[in-house]
């Protein structure tokens, strides 16, 4: 029989080999047609006759769909298994995406982000979900970093602004019409490929010998500081019942630590959704002049740095075991590269603040999500815990685009929403390390707490 260590080694190294590839181009693929809409807007706003609040509201109501199929689209990964869901929805939300193309102003444009909001519902935290069903905890800081490396920003900025500048007028058509269309179709494509080569759980990987699926099942399912026995992998999908949602809604450490995942998205979404118009503006506050391609380099260009820096950070959390202090703390250090960025006397220096801000949010953004479902137990519990997380964290994506849009129309540029950025940065840090200390509660009396029904994730120390 093989040394156990070295089977699940060997176990992880095949599991991660098949599986991080595949999670990859499902986060790139769900981030690059949520995003993209912020390089349109070099064009697109001026053709459409649409105010930097009304496309920050555009932008925003993304999270309207999202928030209100959270939980649901999280329920139904339960009930039909991350290869069918996580395909479905990626097919989904390419052809909304294609849709895109269509829109002739405000309020079709609403109306198909709110739908492509609606359809993406289940993109993170079924993510999530599937690494909590493949990697121990030792591990998902890494492995998250590496399914969210933001190649969607890094070659997908660049690639979008060429489009629309080299696209532009092509059968009459404009440029930013032309993207939403060819960034759309590769991603039914993409979940085709997800229906094929996902593999819902160790137990059904016929890619692992059985000694590998018993290491990795047990690897998931028992690996606590405490050595609290979990349950066993059936194979079962556990039953959702309305008092087990109702249970995490009642849970104030949960809620809190939502609550400073909403705050780092703040900082995230309106990165996302304005970094090419911010970057266009300060080019255009200090004389220089660029192109929607130069536009886009610059833009994507930023993420390069932030995607060292972040995976830096990770394996400096998964080596301590430690995710409180690192997230803020990357928080914190966002905060700082948006002050930075607002108070910069040219262009050069404005981009070494935005990489400050984008490496500190990714570093965080890695990470938060681990520290509010760290002390669930049951997997119903987790498994709407971590919807619940998504869900309130994207009130801040709601929120943040439209208050920089307005901010951007009511002063002229987009300093006062830069440092609504920063404080919201502040304020995550603080409600990050508060939350943490708040005592937990005893599962409610319904829930079996026997030593074959728990699963604790020691995250956070």
């Amino acid at each position: 029989m093989k040394d156990t260590s070295l089977v699940e080694r060997q176990a992880l190294r095949k599991a991660a080999r098949r599986l991080a590839p595949l999670v990859l181009l499902l986060y790139t693929a769900g981030y690059l047609d949520r995003v993209n809409l912020g390089t349109a807007a070099l064009t697109m706003n001026s053709d459409l006759g649409i105010s930097a609040a009304a496309f920050g509201f555009a932008t925003g109501i993304f999270s309207a769909g999202y928030i209100a199929l959270q939980i649901p689209s999280n329920l139904a990964l339960n009930k039909l298994g991350p290869r069918r869901w996580l395909g479905l929805l990626t097919i989904s939300w390419g052809v909304v995406a294609m849709l895109t193309s269509l829109v002739q102003g405000e309020r079709s444009l609403v109306a198909v982000r709110i739908a492509l909001g609606a359809v993406e519902a289940g993109l993170l935290p079924g993510m999530f979900m599937y690494l909590t069903i493949w990697f121990p905890p030792r591990m998902r800081g890494r492995i998250t970093a590496v399914v969210c490396l933001p190649f969607y920003a890094i070659l997908g900025t660049p690639l979008s602004a060429s489009i629309m500048q080299y696209a532009d007028g092509l059968a009459g058509v404009a440029g930013w019409r032309w993207m939403f269309l060819l960034e759309g179709a590769p991603t039914i494509v993409i979940g085709l490929v997800l229906l094929r080569l996902l593999t819902d759980s160790p137990a059904s990987a016929t890619w692992l010998s059985d000694e590998e699926k018993a290491a990795l099942l047990r690897l998931t399912t028992t690996e606590t500081a405490a050595g609290t026995a979990a349950e066993p992998a059936t194979g079962d999908r556990p039953k959702v019942g309305l008092r087990d949602i109702l249970d995490r809604l009642r849970d104030l450490r949960l809620v809190t630590l939502s609550l400073a995942v909403g705050l780092l998205w703040v900082g995230f979404a309106a990165i996302t959704s304005f970094l090419p118009l911010i970057v266009a503006g300060f080019a255009e506050h200090t004389h220089m002049k660029l192109s929607l391609v130069q536009t886009g380099l610059l833009s994507g260009l930023v993420y390069v740095p932030a995607t060292f820096v972040a995976l830096a950070w990770v394996s400096s959390s998964d080596r301590r075991d430690e995710r409180v202090k690192h997230v803020a703390c990357g928080a914190l250090l966002a905060a700082a590269g948006t002050v930075l960025a607002v108070n910069a006397s040219n262009l050069w220096v404005t981009l070494l603040g935005t990489v400050l801000l984008t490496s500190g949010i990714y570093a965080a953004l890695f990470l938060v999500w681990q520290i509010p479902v760290a002390h669930l137990r049951v997997p119903v519990a987790m498994s709407v815990g971590i919807a619940m997380t998504t869900m309130l964290g994207n009130i801040g994506s709601f929120m943040a685009p439209y208050v920089v849009g307005w901010l951007r129309d009511s002063t002229g540029d987009f300093d006062s929403g830069l440092y609504f950025i920063a404080v919201s940065l502040v304020a995550c840090a603080v409600v990050t390390v508060a939350g943490n200390r708040i005592r937990t509660s005893p599962p409610h009396p319904h829930t079996p707490a026997t030593p074959g029904g728990a699963i604790e994730e020691t995250l956070t120390h």
